[in-house]
């Protein structure tokens, strides 16, 4: 299963250079965006014609629709690379790490090779995660001044930009969905994604000034399509028991989950559960854990393939395309 992981990364270059090195094989292919806002020469990352750091970056701002650009800019590079055609995309962060070995992972979506793995949800989600107002709150696109972020706040209260606006307009018939930013999709969600943004200026205008678009605008394009009865679950793990608007760093306490079969709870959707595949965030603090986790891999390396579950159950009810 030849994969494309396109990362999006700002900070931690040794750990950046670490989740490569980890998941290089022959069939995997790395997509590199380095945050605009940060330097490239502080990235010392693996030469190999595997590797591809953009060029094309973005100024990322957390929450902000240069998240989706940021994505896109990296869908765009990896559907175009001349002489590869790879059937699975894979979105990490660059806080990221496997917590299987590759032989599971690739094993795990050559198994699964048709279906689409992203968190999706009908908005406003039962959780009170993904409310409406993430729409119809109008958001001014963030720069990296302050000032005039203040000033753009400002003009939003004396009634010279839009506080609130109606969603219909620019979503038409289509049902809002919301999930986690990260996915695994199949070559053709992707191109399906690309497409239906070129196609809808307005629907892509509309979402410039949404909250965190990053978290819905590709999940409302692949919630009315085909795709959307094979969707299945994110399987990167993250830590929300705090219920934060960022998950938990990942430290040593993890070691127990995320190196015994890491899977997601049965659940109604879930009732065999998944594989987690990967998991976030991994920051200074957690070194202890990544050693512990690399043991655990190099143990796994072979014969780890045959693991990977061959029944997933569905991640949403099937949705009319």
């Amino acid at each position: 299963m030849d994969i494309a992981y396109l990362i999006l990364a700002h900070d931690q270059p040794t750990h950046l250079r670490a989740l490569i090195e980890c998941l290089s094989t022959r069939d995997s292919h790395f997509y590199v965006h380095i945050d605009r806002k940060s330097r490239l020469e502080d990235f010392d990352l693996p030469r190999s014609p595997r590797v591809h750091v953009l060029q094309e970056r973005v100024r990322v701002f957390w929450g902000d629709y240069s998240q989706v650009e940021a994505i896109v800019t990296l869908m765009r590079a990896a559907l175009s690379q001349p002489g590869q055609r790879h059937p699975r995309f894979v979105l990490l962060s660059g806080a990221d790490y496997p917590v299987r070995s590759n032989a599971f992972i690739h094993h795990f979506f050559e198994k699964h090779e048709d279906l689409e793995f992203i968190n999706l949800e009908r908005m406003p989600t039962a959780d009170g995660c993904k409310t409406l107002t993430r729409l119809t709150s109008y958001q001014p696109l963030k720069t990296s001044s302050r000032v005039l972020n203040r000033l753009k706040r400002g003009a939003q209260r004396v009634g010279l930009l839009p506080r609130e606006r109606d969603f219909d307009p620019a979503l038409g018939d289509m049902q809002p969905y919301g999930g986690h930013t990260w996915w695994a999709l199949t070559r053709a969600a992707v191109e399906h994604v690309l497409v239906a943004m070129e196609a809808n200026p307005v629907y892509v205008d509309f979402c410039r000034h949404t909250f965190c678009p990053d978290e819905h605008c590709f999940h409302t394009l692949l919630g009315n399509s085909p795709f959307a009865d094979k969707v299945r679950c994110c399987p990167t793990y993250a830590d929300w028991s705090r219920r934060s608007h960022r998950p938990e760093n990942l430290t040593l306490a993890h070691a127990e989950f995320l190196t015994h079969n890491p899977t997601q709870p049965p659940s109604r959707h879930f009732p065999q559960g998944m594989p987690f595949l990967f998991a976030r965030k991994f920051t200074a603090e957690s070194q202890e854990l990544l050693r512990v986790l690399r043991a655990r891999l190099s143990e796994d390396a072979s014969g780890s393939a045959n693991q990977a579950s061959t029944e997933v159950p569905p991640m949403v009810e099937q949705v009319p395309a």
